[in-house]
């Protein structure tokens, strides 16, 4: 099974490069700038020279492999994911019970979490893999590690009317909200806007940003990182459910909204900083 897997990442890696994104890019880059600031020194070396430049440069490519589909009703979202029912990449399903859920909530789509843990595993056997293989397996766990703590990125099968409907292949998020007047999506919401609209100022500068967020102590830091990758999983499946009662489709939102939640983007941030580090510190030693 991980040959096949390994073969198929290889296979994605060299197909195509089609912008669309999760957390945000912007997000995105931001904790892997803060990650890569917590890596080994060796680690970063190693990684670096398997991707040959930073792994800020590579963090979007999962939200990259996207095949455009038209549509011309909605043009802004012509693209949609033909491998997703192979290897699911954006969501963690959660039943009623906030546990980890084997019902794929997405007829045709897959998983987040298994498939990390197979990316994980993978690394952890890193030399024995070719370059290809280890360049792939390393990007998918950086977007991967980073989508599991997004606070949007948990499907629960309590509320299959805040995601995409059957049939509908070019959005999954369904929850629709305005954002100072404008129609987004919730999702849209807690990607990449619920840290930027905390500093507006800062202008996306990485790093003003890390400088402001990256603040825990190094105590705190190794707490957050105590515990296995399903312990995570099934941590931020409970922590984040809450948001699905701060608001519901139609709601007129602000930034005082995301001022006022703003512990749950902080916490989700510095849990994704700070664990994608050490889970690549501990597999790319």
């Amino acid at each position: 099974m991980r040959k096949i897997v390994i073969a198929f990442l290889v296979a994605l890696f060299a197909l195509c490069s089609y912008e669309a994104y999760a957390w945000g890019g912007w997000a995105h880059k931001l904790i892997t700038y803060t990650a890569e600031n917590h890596l080994d020194s060796d680690v970063k070396a190693k990684i670096e020279k398997y991707l040959g430049s930073s792994m800020v440069d590579h963090c979007t490519w999962m939200d990259k492999i996207r095949k455009p589909v038209r549509n011309k009703k909605h043009p802004e979202h012509e693209y949609h994911m033909p491998w997703a029912h192979t290897l699911g990449w954006h969501m963690i399903v959660a039943n009623k019970d906030l546990e980890l859920s084997d019902e794929r909530g997405h007829k045709k789509e897959g998983d987040l979490f298994p498939n990390l843990k197979i990316c994980i595993e993978n690394l952890k056997n890193h030399r024995n893999l070719t370059d290809s293989a280890v360049v792939v397996n390393l990007k998918c766990v950086i977007h991967m590690m980073e989508d599991m703590h997004c606070p949007c990125h948990i499907y629960y099968t309590e509320f299959p009317d805040c995601f995409r409907k059957p049939g509908e292949k070019y959005r999954w998020d369904c929850f629709a909200v305005k954002y100072e007047g404008v129609r987004k999506t919730y999702h849209g919401i807690w990607d990449g806007l619920s840290i930027l609209e905390l500093y507006p100022e800062y202008n996306k500068d990485y790093d003003k940003f890390r400088a402001k967020l990256d603040n825990l102590s190094p105590k705190k830091q190794a707490k957050i990182c105590e515990g296995t990758v399903d312990d995570w999983a099934l941590e931020t499946i409970k922590d984040c459910r809450v948001i699905y009662d701060w608001a519901k489709p139609g709601d007129e939102l602000n930034r005082d909204f995301l001022l006022k939640h703003r512990k749950a983007t902080l916490r989700q941030f510095h849990r994704a900083s700070y664990r994608l580090a050490h889970v690549l510190n501990e597999t790319m030693k």
